[in-house]
C-alpha cells in the first residue's frame, strides 16, 4: 500500500495520543539534516497538540558499547524509529550491532522504522533498503522508505 507521510490515517494514532516518541540516527551532518526537515514536517502534520519526545543518535557515537546500549533502549520505546543514511553496500558494523540490541529490547510493541536514504551517486543500490526492510519485518514493525530519487514515500506491509 503506498502513502505518503501526511497521510492522516496513518499518523492517526499519534494525534489521538498527543505524543510521539521518536529514536533518530544519522550518518553526517547532511542525512542529519534530512532528519530534521522530516522531522519539522511531520511536527506540522500532527499539530501542536501532540507532543514530540525526540533522541537524536549519531552513528560514530555507536562505536561504544554503552551507548548502543542507552541508545537501544531509547529505540525499544519508540514508535518512530527514523536512520537517515547515505545508500552504500551496508550499514557500519557499530549500527547493526546497534539494530540488534535494539530488537533484543523491543518486544510486541508497535512501531514505524523509516529509513531516510540518499545515493551519493545518483543510483541507488537497495543493500541497504533490503537490509532495513528484513529488519522491520523480524521486529514486526510497518516500514517507510524516502529516498532522493523516489517521488514519495512508500508503506511497506509488515
Amino acid at each position: 500500500m503506498n502513502t505518503s507521510v501526511t497521510d492522516p490515517q496513518v499518523w492517526q494514532r499519534w494525534k489521538e495520543a498527543k505524543r510521539l516518541a521518536l529514536l533518530a540516527t544519522f550518518e553526517d551532518s547532511v542525512t542529519g539534516l534530512r532528519v530534521k526537515e522530516f522531522c519539522q514536517r511531520l511536527s506540522c502534520n500532527l499539530g501542536q497538540q501532540c507532543q514530540i519526545v525526540e533522541h537524536v543518535w549519531l552513528f560514530g557515537t555507536f562505536r561504544l558499547r554503552e551507548l548502543q546500549e542507552i541508545a537501544a533502549e531509547e529505540a525499544s520505546v519508540s514508535d518512530l524509529v527514523i536512520i537517515s543514511v547515505h545508500e552504500a553496500e551496508g550499514l557500519p558494523d557499530e549500527v547493526k550491532s546497534w539494530i540488534d540490541l535494539w530488537l533484543s529490547h523491543k518486544g510486541a510493541r508497535h512501531a514505524v522504522l523509516l529509513a531516510l536514504l540518499d545515493s551519493p551517486y545518483g543510483e541507488a543500490s537497495g543493500s541497504i533498503e533490503a537490509y532495513l526492510q528484513d529488519i522491520a519485518r523480524r521486529g514486526g514493525m510497518e516500514f517507510l522508505v524516502d529516498s532522493r530519487e523516489a517521488s514519495a514515500p512508500r508503506w511497506q506491509e509488515r
